[in-house]
């Protein structure tokens, strides 16, 4: 099948909400920690507030698969984002850090809910030998996002605030929501035996999957997690502006996306633990690098580091789990596999947040790059390949 037929039916439902969606929420993860600092909060506080979302992406992501098996993909994603568009015009409505934490975590509920809905309807629509190459397209367009979306919350916020940035970040959601809700295909899902006792059944038989491609999961989301946080407090903790801060996480997301494709090629050729091992390693150096950041060059330096770490890891974590996901329980799968990314998500944020209660900032880069050297050692010694090996059965 042609790259142009594979992509195109794909291109309104799912690309362009990738975007749009994707932007914002980058934005939001550069914002949210800064918002809180601006408003009176310490770096502990504003590490807090990112953890809160990464904690709503978590309790939503098994809620999200369930309901997805019940009333379809394509509605999941729709409230999904009525989600996230409520909670990123909330950040407006108040300056009080508790309120700011509940709304980031209803913020990463929808985030969740989305990711969960859109992993489902890919896994769902295309065939199996064209799902590399829609993965590497999306991993693409969100690397895209990262690139665009730090860049452009900064400037608005430098012109007009974050009221502002906010808003137009609702707005996106808004235009995302028409998107899916006139060209995404309804399917009509299978109706099973959704309670607690399936899912514990679920987990039990997948259990070795869940136990080594699931921590690989869990590490990068962590490490991912981890620099996106790092980044900005780092550079706040050095008295850099936020335009400047923008610009340099903007150019990181510049090595991210170079390397999406190649990544993507590399996975298909050579397997996916041909990018899970090095990208992991290369990720647990650069945060620890991070430590060593004296001012604006050595901080650019390290984050451009962190950029070829997360390029060379695109699509990964999506392609192990769709890889690994039973065709007859699809959507309690990724449910499943959500929830332990998700716990990844969270819990570097909060560990950072643990951390500089008591610490300097570099403190906590050592501290993550130690717990993402563990988890490099844990893919290299115990992930078994979902790629190459399983081509001929899949």
């Amino acid at each position: 099948m042609a790259n142009e037929n594979i992509h195109r039916p794909l291109m309104l439902p799912v690309y362009l909400p990738a975007v749009m969606l994707g932007v914002s929420a980058q934005a939001i993860l550069i914002l949210l920690p800064l918002y809180v600092i601006e408003v009176g909060g310490s770096l502990a506080a504003a590490s807090t507030a990112v953890g809160c979302r990464g904690l709503g992406m978590m309790a939503f992501d098994i809620p999200a698969g369930m309901l997805a098996a019940r009333y379809g993909d394509k509605l999941v994603m729709l409230f999904a984002v009525v989600l996230i568009g409520s909670a990123q015009f909330a950040y407006t409505l108040t300056d009080n850090v508790t309120l700011i934490c509940l709304i980031a975590f209803v913020n990463g509920a929808g985030s969740s809910s989305f990711l969960l809905g859109r992993m489902s309807y890919i896994t769902s629509v295309c065939a199996a030998d064209a799902r590399g190459r829609v993965i590497a397209m999306l991993a693409g367009s969100m690397r895209g996002a990262a690139l665009v979306g730090p860049l452009a919350g900064a400037a608005i916020v430098e012109l007009a605030g974050f009221d502002t940035a906010f808003i137009v970040a609702a707005c996106t959601a808004a235009l995302g929501f028409v998107a899916i809700a006139s060209t995404a295909i309804h399917e009509q899902p299978i109706v099973r035996d959704l309670r607690l006792r399936s899912m514990i059944t679920l987990i039990v038989e997948y259990r070795r999957a869940f136990s080594t491609a699931g921590v690989a999961a869990i590490v990068f989301m962590l490490l991912r997690s981890a620099r996106t946080v790092l980044i900005p407090l780092t550079g706040a903790a050095l008295a850099v502006d936020v335009g400047t801060i923008g610009l340099i996480v903007s150019a990181s997301a510049t090595i991210d996306v170079a390397l999406f494709y190649p990544a993507g090629l590399i996975m298909d050729k050579y397997g996916r633990r041909s990018t899970a091992v090095p990208s992991s390693a290369l990720l647990a150096i650069s945060v620890a690098a991070m430590a060593l950041a004296v001012g604006v060059k050595s901080l650019l330096a390290v984050a451009l580091l962190a950029g070829v770490a997360n390029g060379l890891s695109t699509g990964i974590v999506m392609t192990l789990g769709t890889d690994l996901a039973p065709a007859d329980r699809r959507s309690e799968f990724l449910g499943m596999w959500r929830l332990l990314t998700d716990f990844g998500t969270a819990a570097g944020p909060m560990a950072i947040g643990m951390v500089v209660a008591v610490a300097p900032i570099g403190t906590a880069c050592l501290t993550i790059a130690a717990l993402g050297a563990a988890g490099s050692y844990t893919i290299f010694r115990y992930v078994e390949e979902t790629g190459v090996s399983r081509a001929g059965t899949r």
